[in-house]
C-alpha cells in the first residue's frame, strides 16, 4: 500500500510540474514558383523558398515561476526550403531568454535577431511583409537584425503599448562593431495605440555600420515611421510614411563601382543620405476562406537619386487552419536616375569585367514585373 501511496504522489507531483511549465515545436515551410522581367540578363522563372514568407523552425517554452510571472524562452531558425539548407545561423532569428507578467510586461535578451524592432513594421504594411511589400523600395532596410541585445514591452496600458530594444557590440568603442563586417550598435523604440477599429504605430530605429556611423541609407540609418490601420467589416486600410536618414553616406561606403568601372551612378548623381517613402493599401476579406489586398508604394531618394513607384495586388486563399496558397503581382516604374528592383537588393549597379550589368537591379530609368505563387503550411 504504501508503495501504490508513494507512485500515487510522484505522478501527482509530476502533472503538476508539466502544468506550470511547456515546450513547443512550431515552424512554417513556403514554397512557390516566381517569373519577373525587366532583369539586366532579361527575364527568369525561379523556385523560390520565402515569398510570402520566411521558413523557419523552432522551439518556445514558458515556466511559472510564481507571482503571476513565467520564465519564457525562443530558439529559431530560417530555413531554404527549396534546397533544404539553413539560411543563415542555427538560431539566427531568435535565441532569448526572459520574463513575462500581464501586470508588468515583458522582458527578453539574447539574440533578438528577426525581431529587431524595425521588422514590426509588417504591422503597418498592407502586403504584410511578402516579397513586394514595405521592404521594397527600401531595398531590404525594414528587414534589420539585432544580437547582443534586450528588450521590454510594457503591458497594455489602456490602448497603449510601448516597446524598447538595445543592442551592444561586445567592442570597447560603444558604437562601433567588433570586426570590420559586423553590425554596430542598434536600438530602437515602438508604440502602438489601439482603439479597437484603429490602431496606430510609430516606430524609430537606429542601426549603424561596423565603424559605428550611418553610412549606408539603406541599411546603416537612422528610420523613423508612423502610420495606422482602420478596419470596416471585411476591409482593412493601411497608410504610413517613413523617412531614412544616413549623413554619413558616400559613394564608397555604398559601394558605387565596386565591380568593374561602369558601375557608377548617372551624371550629377551621389549617394543618397536621406530617402523619403509613403503607402496606402486595403485588405478585404472577401470570404472566410478568401483575401485579396491592393497596395501603392512610392519612394525619393535625395542628390539626384529620383522615384519609384510600386503597385501590387495579391491574394490568399485558406485550404484549412494550417494552410493556405498565395499569389501576389508587382510593378516597378523607376524615374530616369533610380534603378530599384523587386528582390531587395541594394543600392547602385555593380558590373563585371565587360560592363556588364550583374545582379537583379535594372538599369537606371528601367522598370520591372514580376508575380509568384505558393503554398504554406504551419505546425
Amino acid at each position: 500500500m504504501k508503495k501504490v501511496v508513494l507512485t500515487t504522489s510522484l505522478l501527482a507531483i509530476a502533472a503538476a510540474a508539466q502544468a506550470q511549465s511547456s515546450v513547443t515545436l512550431y515552424g512554417r515551410i513556403d514554397n512557390g514558383f516566381q517569373y519577373e522581367n525587366g532583369l539586366p540578363g532579361g527575364h527568369k522563372w525561379s523556385f523560390e523558398s520565402g515569398d510570402w514568407g520566411c521558413s523557419w523552425f523552432g522551439m518556445q517554452g514558458s515556466e511559472d515561476i510564481g507571482g503571476g510571472t513565467q520564465i519564457i524562452f525562443q530558439l529559431e531558425g530560417q530555413l531554404n526550403t527549396a534546397n533544404g539548407q539553413l539560411a543563415g545561423a542555427l538560431f539566427g532569428r531568435h535565441a532569448t531568454i526572459g520574463a513575462t507578467n500581464a501586470a508588468y510586461g515583458t522582458f527578453k535578451l539574447g539574440n533578438l535577431g528577426a525581431g529587431e524592432i524595425q521588422q514590426d513594421s509588417w504591422g503597418l504594411d498592407p502586403q504584410l511583409m511578402q516579397r513586394y511589400a514595405i521592404s521594397t523600395l527600401v531595398r531590404g532596410r525594414n528587414w534589420s537584425s539585432a544580437a547582443n541585445g534586450f528588450e521590454y514591452s510594457t503591458p497594455n496600458l489602456w490602448g497603449l503599448t510601448v516597446k524598447g530594444q538595445y543592442d551592444v557590440t561586445n567592442n570597447y568603442n560603444w558604437n562601433q562593431a567588433s570586426s570590420p563586417t559586423g553590425q554596430g550598435r542598434t536600438d530602437g523604440i515602438e508604440l502602438v495605440y489601439d482603439l479597437g477599429p484603429l490602431e496606430l504605430r510609430g516606430i524609430y530605429d537606429e542601426v549603424r555600420s561596423a565603424a559605428g556611423t550611418f553610412d549606408n541609407v539603406y541599411a546603416h540609418s537612422r528610420s523613423i515611421m508612423g502610420g495606422g490601420t482602420y478596419t470596416l467589416g471585411p476591409v482593412k486600410i493601411y497608410a504610413g510614411y517613413q523617412h531614412l536618414n544616413a549623413p554619413a553616406a558616400t559613394d564608397a561606403t555604398m559601394n558605387v563601382g565596386v565591380v568593374g568601372t561602369a558601375g557608377a551612378n548617372p551624371a550629377g548623381v551621389t549617394a543618397p543620405t536621406s530617402v523619403d517613402h509613403e503607402w496606402g493599401g486595403v485588405a478585404w476579406q472577401a470570404t472566410p476562406a478568401a483575401a485579396l489586398t491592393a497596395a501603392v508604394y512610392h519612394t525619393n531618394a535625395n542628390h539626384g537619386n529620383g522615384n519609384a513607384t510600386m503597385y501590387t495586388l495579391a491574394g490568399t486563399y485558406n485550404l484549412s487552419k494550417r494552410t493556405f496558397v498565395y499569389t501576389e503581382f508587382g510593378y516597378i516604374h523607376n524615374s530616369s536616375t533610380s534603378n530599384i528592383d523587386l528582390g531587395n537588393d541594394g543600392y547602385g549597379n555593380s558590373t563585371d569585367s565587360t560592363g556588364a550589368i550583374v545582379g537583379n537591379n535594372p538599369a537606371y530609368g528601367h522598370s520591372q514585373t514580376g508575380v509568384f505563387a505558393g503554398i504554406m503550411t504551419a505546425f
